[in-house]
């Protein structure tokens, strides 16, 4: 979805499986957030907490630290992006699969997130999960946040079809450059003779 936001006319297709739509703090932050360990290694008389060491801090001395900017970036729901977004393609598809469950992705957010998409004239299909009898057992097995759907199954049931409505399209071989005004930065995206980059410029506020 990230690559869809940053670079639309390269992206052709998003096949989206419980993904995140607000960027999720403690994955950037780590321990800064008070979480407890990112992952344990248990053994017989212990459980070792461990942290993965981060890049961004909530520092703001740091050269890393992780403004308000940095957010907004990394945020796909947000309207004045995604106009953006369709403005620079509108053939890109969409295709979501989320639980009304889960709990590390509220779905809510992904249905807003898709609706929008809709209402800008891009291809959006979300596939909601709301019960046990939405399970196959083969491709979708829990009510889980990732449904226990691996990308193998999510390829096989989706990317023929995919494929299919893709067929005839010619792919994009120019360049282009995108802005997003992104509170007092704005990140600006490009693809120059091949050369994909990103420029961040300082906003008079």
């Amino acid at each position: 979805m990230l690559c869809a936001k940053i670079a639309p006319p390269l992206v052709d297709g998003v096949l989206d499986n419980s993904g995140v739509v607000l960027p999720f703090l403690p994955h950037i932050l780590g321990r800064e957030m008070g979480t407890t360990g990112e992952f344990a290694i248990a053994g017989k008389h212990y459980d070792l907490l461990c942290y993965v060491r981060k890049f961004w801090t909530r520092d703001e001395t740091s050269p890393y630290y992780f403004s308000e900017a940095n957010y907004r970036i990394r945020t796909l729901l947000n309207a004045e992006h995604l106009k953006i977004l369709a403005l620079n393609s509108k053939r890109t598809l969409f295709v979501h699969y989320h639980s009304v469950f889960d709990e590390g992705a509220p779905a809510a957010q992904k249905i807003a997130l898709s609706e929008n998409l809709s209402a800008l004239g891009l291809s959006s299909t979300l596939h909601l999960i709301k019960s046990k009898e939405d399970l196959d057992g083969r491709t979708i097995k829990s009510l889980e946040h990732g449904l226990r759907m691996s990308d193998k199954a999510l390829m096989r049931r989706e990317l023929g079809q995919m494929l299919e409505r893709l067929a005839g399209w010619e792919g994009f071989n120019g360049d282009f450059e995108l802005s997003y005004p992104c509170g007092d930065r704005t990140f600006t995206f490009y693809d120059r003779g091949g050369e994909f980059g990103l420029e961040i410029s300082k906003n008079d506020l």
